[in-house]
């Protein structure tokens, strides 16, 4: 049998199914998506970074010296161990800091790229806990250190991290370990697949990399395209066999807007209120700009007066539309490292005008980057207040007067385009989605190789295009009404 990891175990608290697949037919397991391995990576650069909090520290190096390297550490004067690790009942871990007390005893330390305590970590910390202490290793507290986000502003990073002593919510669940090794171990003996059904733990606490195996017979007009469907409900459904639309009984509780999307589906109609799209178009004036930015959220901020997580914009596309129908395209795209805010907002300021309306696909977002650039630079307040201000959301036409059986339930840009404009789609784009746009981004402006960078930024520039290019071809079909 071989070791359970860390990672094993957590998966196999997740699902006991994902624990099975991907140890018996790994070849089912998705590969990771570029947002995905962005956010790996990034929990990389913030374990690294966090190692600058804690003095004489010893990186023990992964391979099969791991165990002795940690066991000497530990034996040694070392004040604080990073990548320790151990064995114990089977189980192989690494702990992100172990670090020593005055007592002798040790902390274990697990470093998170996130801004809160979850419950997900618990389980993590509880694993650790319960192999140094199986091995005789005294453990006086348990930490979990994460990102401050709420007063830490660069280029003052010395309080990046918060740290918060949770051995009490630990322990509690160090008594069920034993028990969920053993079951987990008579799984992975079993040549026979896990009947387990799929529900929320299928997405939490994230998206299980075998999810399209196990729900490879959904049905595509399923329950889980009821916009906002209660996750209770959409458990007792599952639990009574319900996955397609069409077997909903119609005394089932939903909501009215609810019951109108299953109406569109089953009678494959579309539910169209003409005169308050209408309505609604009337009051958007020429020019009109279609406006887009796709920005960057790093954990360890980039540049002066940032918090981590802050958005900052690195590139911007418009289509502007004037009224003889004359159609001119205007953009921007940082292409090094220095901060693009400043001279991509002087690029807006000069391509969008001080009149006109100007339509986003989910305003909550532009608008918040408008925002954020009026703070930064209130020598600019007036005329960005003044783009806030004619910020027209597109979005909420299909929120609340259009809503079609092959939307899926889902509302977002790439779900409306192919079906109000069948000739336009984003499949032949290197770049699917906003999230792999930002990673590309900040590959393209540390590459070293020009080639890359140049494709990168074909790339980069063709994804934005076609954002508002999208909502202009959208705004043409719904005018037609």
């Amino acid at each position: 049998m071989s070791l359970l990891t860390k990672s094993k175990y957590l998966n196999g608290l997740q699902c006991i199914k994902r624990l099975w697949v991907e140890e018996k037919h790994p070849e089912r397991i998705e590969s990771s998506s570029k947002a995905q391995q962005r956010i790996m990576n990034q929990g990389i650069e913030v374990g690294i970074y966090a190692r600058e909090n804690f003095f004489d520290g010893i990186v023990i190096e992964r391979g099969r010296n791991a165990i002795e390297d940690t066991q000497t550490a530990v034996n040694g004067d070392n004040s604080c161990i990073f990548e320790a690790t151990f064995i114990f009942d089977g189980v192989e871990i690494r702990c992100d800091v172990l670090q020593k007390n005055d007592l002798n005893s040790w902390n274990i330390i697990e470093v998170k790229s996130s801004t809160s305590v979850k419950d997900e970590y618990l389980p993590d910390l509880a694993i650790q806990k319960y192999v140094l202490t199986g091995l005789g290793v005294e453990i006086k507290q348990v930490k979990l250190m994460y990102i401050n986000n709420q007063d830490c502003i660069s280029p003052n990073l010395s309080n990046l991290f918060t740290c918060r002593d949770i051995t009490s919510e630990v322990d509690e669940l160090i008594t069920k370990i034993s028990n969920n090794i053993r079951e987990f171990r008579e799984v992975l003996d079993q040549d026979i697949e896990p009947n387990i059904l799929i529900g929320k733990h299928c997405d939490k606490p994230h998206k299980c990399p075998i999810k399209n195996y196990c729900w490879r017979d959904v049905p595509e007009k399923s329950i889980f395209t009821i916009p906002r469907l209660d996750k209770r409900k959409e458990q007792d459904l599952i639990s009574k066999g319900i996955l397609s639309i069409s077997e909903i009984p119609p005394e089932y509780p939903l909501s009215e807007k609810q019951w109108t999307y299953i109406d569109t589906v089953i009678n494959a109609k579309p539910e169209i209120n003409r005169d308050a799209i209408k309505s609604a178009l009337s009051k958007i004036e020429y020019p009109i700009h279609f406006l887009d930015f796709e920005s960057f959220n790093p954990a360890i901020p980039r540049f002066d007066g940032m918090r981590p997580y802050e958005h900052f914009p690195f590139q911007y596309s418009c289509h502007k539309l004037l009224l003889d129908r004359t159609i001119i395209h205007y953009e921007y795209l940082h292409t090094d490292t220095s901060d693009p805010r400043l001279p991509l907002l002087e690029s807006l300021l000069t391509n969008i005008s001080g009149k006109g309306s100007i339509i986003v696909y989910k305003k909550s977002f532009e608008k918040g980057i408008l925002e954020n650039l009026s703070k930064i630079f209130p020598q600019y307040s007036v005329e960005l207040e003044s783009m806030i201000s004619r910020l027209w959301d597109q979005l909420a036409i299909f929120q609340n007067y259009y809503t079609h059986p092959d939307f899926d339930g889902k509302i977002s840009l790439k779900s409306v385009l192919p079906i109000l404009v069948p000739s336009l789609g984003y499949k032949s784009l290197e770049i699917q989605k906003g999230d792999d746009a930002g990673t590309i981004w900040d590959l393209m402006i540390h590459t070293p190789d020009e080639m890359e960078k140049d494709q990168m930024i074909k790339d980069l520039k063709a994804y934005c295009k076609m954002d508002t290019f999208a909502t202009a071809k959208i705004h043409e079909v719904l005018s037609e009404f």
